[in-house]
């Protein structure tokens, strides 16, 4: 299967006997690409508050609103259907 005679060691992983190597570029990677998740559940924390809180106001304002007249038309229910509201339902109905 090999195809030809073996022979011998030929040497380590960059020294096989060829002929030198001219122009060779190196890069280094960078410590972001070394460590991607640094500082992750650090930046998370803070990020998440700051995003959560910059929205508050859109959600919290409605939400109040919608609480609030769910109240009073609770309130205003128990009044209509109890023995001194029972006027007032007859002329709304």
């Amino acid at each position: 299967m090999g195809g030809g005679a073996h022979h011998g060691y030929m040497g380590w992983w960059g020294d096989m006997g060829g002929p030198k190597q001219r122009g060779i570029i190196t890069y280094s990677v960078s410590s972001y690409a070394q460590k991607p998740l640094a500082g992750v559940l650090y930046n998370a924390v803070f990020n998440t508050f700051r995003r959560v809180s910059s929205q508050a106001f859109y959600v919290i304002a409605p939400a109040s609103l919608y609480l609030y007249i769910i109240m009073k038309a609770k309130e205003r229910n128990e009044f209509l259907y109890s023995k001194a509201g029972r006027h007032e339902l007859e002329k709304l109905l």
